[in-house]
């Protein structure tokens, strides 16, 4: 096994610097690191989540982060999500077709949401505080992403639906249109930040409840910014925005012709060591004894701060069906959140017309199967 398109120093430093994205979001705001929640969030609970105080750090994280990714391209390495094997016109390679982003956006949307979580989630946060149920739903869509990668092979009766001939490449890039929405999106999300961090401050007939709540909300800005930053560096860094990368890890055929690329292997690596290593620093899920270990966020005033971490130790139906669809849409389309945000602020047109609605409408979905489910069960 030859290992020729195996990266493992750009894998390594840009997990680790996912794995110090999820810590600042960590430490400094109580706050998990998750893109499929924090994205669903905006069809699930658009109006909570555009208009509520304790939210405004999401804001300010899709507004850096896509500050950041449009800064990258445009400034730092205008080639950077350019796929070096496809341009050497590689048979090997699959190309997603237009039906398979919009198939993969529905499966990951509703899956994530179903399952609560995802490769940054489950994976960089979850396996960080040695959480079982994360565990089994790592394992769920690595199985299924896997599977779905490499059965969809020139045999497969889908191939034909899912997969696309080389000439069709450009029809996924950027184009000035495409450029100037995801240009849009990033103004409207920095525009909707800046409003939040201009809200008024309470008035002085304020409780000190409201006021120390006011002064948490808003202190959480500053270090979301860093961890968004972060991410996004870290994404693109990894080559996790390439679909190469991800086709060429998922699709194990590959180990036998010596194209198999474990790059991601070492992303998840460093991600997970920097993970683990903030979590040591939080009481209660350290497991390297601390009695130093905080209490309250370092950005919080100790009234009110407090550490949002998932506790939520249920392994159900929920976790299994949906982290299994979360992996068929990845093997599928090649993408998961994270980069898929990245490409869509970039004006990659079927992640951005294709990918992201399909995505939301599988999130909203999911959550109504959710709210129905919960109906059914209080009521027996």
């Amino acid at each position: 096994m030859s290992l020729q398109y195996f990266t493992p120093i750009s894998g390594l430093i840009g997990g680790s610097l996912i794995g110090l994205s999820a810590a600042t979001l960590l430490l400094f705001n109580g706050d998990v690191l998750g893109a499929s929640g924090l994205m669903s969030s905006f069809v699930v609970a658009p109006v909570k989540t555009l208009t509520d105080p304790s939210q405004q750090w999401k804001l300010s994280f899709l507004a850096a982060f896509a500050l950041t990714a449009r800064v990258y391209i445009t400034m730092i390495d205008p080639d950077a999500l350019k796929d070096q094997r496809l341009g050497y016109g590689e048979s090997t390679v699959p190309i997603a077709s237009p039906l398979a982003f919009i198939v993969g956006g529905f499966l990951v949307g509703f899956g994530t949401k179903l399952g609560n979580g995802c490769t940054t989630g489950h994976g960089i946060c979850g396996l960080a505080r040695m959480s079982k149920r994360s565990l089994v739903a790592v394992l769920s869509f690595m199985a299924t992403g896997v599977i779905s990668a490499s059965a969809c092979s020139v045999t497969c009766p889908f191939n034909p639906y899912l997969r696309s001939s080389y000439e069709t490449v450009v029809n996924n890039l950027p184009t000035n249109t495409t450029i100037t929405v995801g240009t849009v999106i990033a103004s409207l999300a920095a525009g909707s930040a800046i409003s939040g961090f201009l809200r008024k401050s309470p008035s002085p007939n304020a409780t000190k409840s409201e006021q120390d709540e006011y002064t948490n909300n808003r202190r959480k800005i500053i270090p979301s910014i860093f961890s968004a930053a972060l991410f996004a560096m870290g994404l693109v860094t990894s080559g996790m925005t390439v679909s190469s990368k991800i086709y060429g890890f998922l699709n194990v055929k590959g180990i036998s012709t010596g194209e198999w690329d474990p790059t991601l292997v070492c992303v998840m690596g460093g991600g997970l060591l920097v993970s683990f290593l903030s979590y040591q620093l939080v009481k209660g899920f350290n497991v390297i004894k601390n009695d130093k270990a905080l209490e309250c966020p370092l950005s919080q005033k100790k009234d009110g701060g407090k550490f949002s971490v998932p506790t939520n130790k249920t392994i159900d139906r929920n976790l299994f069906l949906g982290e299994a669809m979360f992996g068929l849409g990845w093997g599928i389309a090649g993408l998961c959140p994270g980069p898929a945000m990245f490409l869509a602020v970039a004006g990659y047109q079927n992640v951005l017309i294709r990918w992201w609605p399909s995505f939301y409408i599988g999130a909203f979905l999911a959550e109504k199967v959710k709210n129905i489910q919960i109906g059914k069960n209080s009521s027996s």
